[in-house]
């Protein structure tokens, strides 16, 4: 199947910093499955992470129960709340969910805290709001300061050599990524985490030697994470491309499966890569369109019954230029009742 990849904008952050841009896979994978019905549904029940805090566990609960019923608004950020304040100040409401990136962490930039993420996802839960943080790992042995697989030769396969520098140079960073987490952990703030997104697509570092490396860094980090740091706040994300298979780390360390797709000006409910992954993983995997371009448009989310759990646009012109979704769309989607947003979220802590 052919493979359209869409690159991301870049953006520049203070001090004139370059900001990424994510390429991204426009291609539809239809494995020609019978529609999908809500009926058809059977969402695993407990999270893959053993004794989840009771937060994660509330959080996947709402994100269950409302599987099929209602859809989330989230919308990526990357400077603290700038495209959710633009919402609100634009259409009086804001999204129910936060995207959030660890992208500057524990690089020893001057400019930056690295302590941004995880305050920024604990106001926003404390607001009621969900907080998904993804992480647009840069070069761990930091020869550069890149991610992408044309900017920097980092080496993945070293995850089979744990005496490799590349294997200790991972290992540290999940550690301080880790310490991070175990913080929201403490104050009680359970995590969407969707690590090592759009592997296959092989424009990461983290995807460049193939499936095997990367499946088995990702188990690794879920076994650093969950096992040796004991964090039970998180819900993991895998975020597929077409014709992953051989890339999934495996149904024991996937709570929700999530698509990016960048299709510029299309509205549509995407329901034909909603019935393939559906399909795929036995009804078992929430499914979600964990980023996008253009949002679907919440009348052919009904129509169609694409049942994604969320959307989330990325930052920027996708969230506010006309091209991509039109300040009309966002109103219309926060004015649904399909659609769910920040002041219609119960509070998910342990009371």
């Amino acid at each position: 199947m052919n493979l359209n990849v869409l690159q991301k904008a870049f953006g520049t952050c203070i001090f004139c910093f370059l900001i990424f841009a994510c390429k991204k896979a426009g291609s539809v994978e239809d494995k020609s499955q019978p529609p999908v019905t809500v009926e058809r549904f059977n969402i695993n029940a407990k999270l893959v992470t053993p004794n989840p805090s009771p937060e994660a566990n509330k959080l996947y609960q709402f994100l269950r129960e409302n599987y099929g019923k209602k859809i989330l608004s989230g919308v990526m950020t990357l400077n603290s709340f700038d495209e959710t304040n633009w919402l609100k100040a634009n259409t009086g409401k804001e999204p129910a969910i936060i995207g959030l990136d660890f992208m500057h962490c524990n690089r020893g930039y001057t400019w930056y805290d690295d302590k941004t993420p995880i305050k920024d996802a604990k106001s926003y839960w404390l607001r009621n709001g969900i907080p998904v943080m993804v992480w647009h790992w840069r070069d761990p042995l930091r020869t550069t300061e890149e991610f992408y697989s044309n900017k920097t030769t980092f080496d993945i396969s070293k995850i089979n050599d744990p005496q490799s520098a590349e294997y200790k140079a991972m290992l540290n960073d999940i550690d301080y990524v880790a310490g991070l987490l175990k913080e929201l952990q403490k104050d009680n703030v359970p995590v969407i985490w969707r690590p090592l997104h759009e592997a296959a697509g092989t424009w990461f570092w983290w995807g460049a030697k193939g499936a095997a490396p990367c499946k088995k860094l990702y188990q690794l980090m879920y076994d650093r994470m969950v096992n040796y740091h004991k964090l039970n706040n998180l819900i993991w994300v895998w975020t597929r491309e077409p014709n992953d298979d051989a890339w999934y780390p495996g149904d024991e360390y996937v709570d929700i499966v999530g698509r990016d797709i960048y299709k510029q000006g299309d509205h549509t409910s995407q329901l034909a890569e909603f019935n393939a992954l559906t399909s795929l993983y036995g009804n078992k995997k929430m499914v979600t369109i964990s980023e996008c371009g253009s949002m679907p448009d919440v009348d052919n989310l009904t129509k169609d019954a694409a049942a994604w759990s969320w959307f989330m646009p990325w930052y920027g012109d996708f969230v506010r230029s006309g091209t991509n979704n039109s300040l009309d769309l966002w109103k219309k989607m926060f004015a649904s009742n399909y659609v769910i947003t920040l002041d219609e979220m119960p509070s998910l802590k342990n009371q």
